[in-house]
């Protein structure tokens, strides 16, 4: 075996089926790029140009994992956000999947319900789901979509929560349908299955409220579900155990996360996929750095994603993101929390990423208005860029805590 401090981002490893060149992965970004479905207007559908997105991306042996997408209808929730679960999304999908695989890349498509972070206005008229009626504080707003308070969720009955987990399997075969390499569960950032995770949202006084074990059942049986539909080998997993996204201010984080962690290590899963403390969406670095301190001040005993590879064990890899780039970017590999890299803002602004890092070119900075679209010319700070401006230490460093 492969000593430790031996291996680094460009160390082949193997991911569930797929042996991969080098451990650096296009994180799952998202970018609302999609066109909107001629059958359905509350549905989007990948297009070329997302093809070509993908594509500048993928490099022989790498891993890419898609942005995410929703399983249903009811799954979604913004606009330009192409699912997995029409004959019309499946096609684009399977352009995009050979496209990667003419690259020799491999490619995951992560699984995706909004839960109560959505508007009904934008998923057919029907009341968002989550596991109790506890609302999001705030309003709700994207491109193309005015500010709306957010709606109280519906408290999903034991019949929503197994068609819920139909609809993943039912996503999964028909990801595996147009080629997909495997699956991610987005299980973090404050969606659906955060919601259940998190005690702030989780009032619920069933079999999937309450106890840790109890929150963490909406998840684990749908992992089960989905091993046993498609095969342990093409699932994975997305968690954030220290993220505030979406008001996910539960307790017992360590608790929570080494649990549900623990029970995931039994599945021989392709990986889990762990989000560094230090990052969170939408905060400052401040912020952020304020809220772990608050952790630590109610009992929270280490802040670090160490407790989770401990309570995965060995055998399962790890995907961590969060503030990588080029001067920290084998720290979590070298000292063995983690497996392999995921990058994000660098992908966006930087195509040939993989071929930088490894010769060591100079980086662009990305512009973070041209993130999430929809717009009118989708293709800037897509797939076409104007001028740019280097990535400066300044702006590496900053990434590196947080944007």
């Amino acid at each position: 075996m492969t000593k430790i401090q031996e291996v680094d981002i460009w160390t082949p490893i193997q991911i569930g089926d797929c042996h991969l060149a080098h451990r650096a992965v296009l994180a799952p970004l998202t970018r609302n790029r999609g066109t909107r479905s001629v059958e359905d207007e509350h549905t989007w559908v990948p297009n070329e140009l997302m093809k070509t997105y993908y594509t500048e991306r993928a490099t022989p042996g790498g891993l890419l994992i898609t942005e995410a997408t929703p399983v249903s209808i009811r799954a979604s929730g913004l606009y330009g956000i192409p699912g997995n679960f029409t004959e019309e999304q499946q096609k684009g999908w399977k352009t995009i999947v050979s496209a990667v695989h003419t690259k020799g890349g491999y490619i995951f498509n992560q699984l995706w319900h909004q839960g109560r972070t959505t508007h009904s206005a934008l998923i057919g008229d029907k009341t968002p789901e989550s596991s109790s009626n506890v609302p999001i504080d705030g309003t709700f707003q994207w491109n193309g979509f005015s500010a709306r308070p957010y709606e109280v969720p519906v408290a999903m009955t034991k019949k929503a929560i197994l068609d819920t987990q139909d609809d993943f399997v039912q996503a999964a075969k028909n990801a595996m349908a147009v080629g997909f390499d495997g699956i991610e569960i987005h299980g973090g950032n404050g969606y659906l299955f955060d919601q259940f995770l998190h005690s702030n949202i989780n009032t619920r006084t069933d079999d999937y409220g309450g106890s840790i074990e109890n929150r963490c059942r909406f998840i684990i049986e749908t992992v089960e579900k989905l091993c046993n539909a498609i095969g342990p080998s093409k699932v994975a997993i997305r968690l954030t155990p220290f993220g505030l996204f979406g008001q996910t201010y539960g307790s017992d984080r360590l608790q929570q996360w080494s649990y549900l962690c623990g029970q995931l290590g039994k599945f021989g899963l392709a990986y889990v996929h762990l989000i560094e403390p230090r990052f969170d969406e939408l905060k400052s670095a401040y912020e952020k750095q304020s809220a772990l301190k608050d952790m630590v001040e109610q009992g929270v005993e280490e802040v670090s994603l160490r407790p989770f590879r401990k309570a995965l064990g060995e055998s399962t890899p790890i995907v961590t993101a969060g503030g990588f780039g080029p001067q920290n970017m084998n720290d979590g590999i070298k000292n063995g929390v983690s497996d392999l890299v995921a990058f994000g803002r660098y992908f966006v602004a930087n195509p040939d990423l993989i071929d930088r890092l490894k010769s060591k070119k100079p980086l662009y900075k990305w512009d973070r208005s041209r993130f999430y679209g929809p717009f009118d010319d989708n293709e800037f700070g897509y797939t076409v860029f104007g001028e740019r401006e280097l990535a400066s230490e300044g702006d590496i460093l900053k990434a590196q805590l947080a944007d």
